[in-house]
């Protein structure tokens, strides 16, 4: 019988203020309550353990126990509690390295079920993952480093460590502020989409192929949700790069995130996110629950099954 254990990074953040949960941590909120209704489905699962700010909103499952963090009573006292025989899930951005930080802290405790460290730390910044992705000659978006380049140029502005739409810009080149930890990327307009897929040792299992929702206001985008399934027609040429991918980097474990975009119809890779992402969030509402069961029975038996992701039905899911 398995034994679990969920961290948010926001645990981390004693001072929370309650007006900030929907804003704030919504998101991430929500991926943690999906990895839990559905892991408590497993009847290997004996409990699951969630570390969670006390100023952060609940939901009650049977085998599910909270354990809440505050100014007096920190993440680490908690895990320093807890027997070694559980297995920790992180719920965890890339932002300012956070994910880098706790799974440093968490690994030397207990067992993570995550991608390996090298992997972590190439994926957490973008810079890295470009590197490495033209290294390798995987098909990514161009980065721009030569300043004169950006004359009379759209491009995207990135903080190097960030999640999500976090602080991502289109800018002119009179706009430009040069920062060393941001990354610039040619702007494309063509269609933009993501996949999860589940991966070990070099192989994976492609679970949804999506179209992601974009919101463009003034010089900001912003993904505001996925049109789970949207790029199930292209699914063959999503596999052939998440092959690419998995083959490359060994060391990429679980569920993974890969944004995409397509430009003179060749799909690029845009970021590739090493953990749980919002769009796992929409799977139960778009494919079957074989497919869902599956990426539970991963995490507890480390295995790739053979699996067969059936779309029932397009879904928006908007976070």
């Amino acid at each position: 019988m398995k034994k679990l254990v969920i961290l948010e990074y926001f645990t981390a953040q004693s001072n929370i203020e309650k007006r900030q949960n929907q804003k704030i941590f919504e998101e991430a909120l929500n991926i943690t309550n999906s990895i839990i209704k559905n892991f408590v489905k497993s009847d290997r699962i004996k409990n699951i353990i969630v570390l969670r700010n006390k100023n952060l909103n609940t939901q009650k499952f049977k085998k599910v126990k909270y354990y809440f963090t505050s100014i007096n009573v920190s993440f680490i006292d908690i895990l320093n509690k807890l027997d070694a025989d559980h297995e920790v899930i992180l719920v965890a951005p890339e932002t300012s390295k956070i994910h880098i930080d706790l799974f440093k802290i968490t690994n030397k405790l207990f067992k993570t079920l995550g991608s390996s460290f090298d992997c972590i730390k190439i994926f957490s910044s973008k810079i890295k993952t470009i590197d490495f992705l033209n290294k390798y000659e995987i098909p990514t978006v161009k980065t721009i480093r030569d300043k004169k380049i950006l004359l009379n140029t759209q491009f995207v502005s990135k903080p190097e460590y960030g999640a999500g739409s976090d602080n991502v810009r289109i800018l002119n080149y009179e706009d430009i502020k040069r920062d060393k930890n941001y990354i610039f990327q040619k702007f494309y307009s063509g269609k933009k989409g993501s996949f999860l897929m589940l991966c070990k040792n070099g192989e994976n299992r492609v679970i949804c192929c999506n179209e992601q929702i974009i919101k463009l206001e003034k010089n900001r985008i912003y993904q505001i949700g996925c049109l789970m399934g949207g790029l199930e027609n292209n699914r063959k040429e999503i596999e052939y790069l998440a092959n690419q991918i998995s083959r490359t980097f060994k060391g990429l474990f679980g569920i993974i995130g890969v944004d995409i975009i397509l430009h003179k119809r060749k799909w690029l890779v845009l970021e590739i996110n090493s953990r749980f992402t919002s769009s796992y969030c929409g799977i139960e509402m778009s494919y079957d629950q074989k497919t869902i069961d599956a990426i539970t029975n991963f995490y507890l038996n480390k295995e790739l099954e053979n699996i067969y992701p059936k779309l029932l039905k397009k879904f928006k899911y908007i976070f």
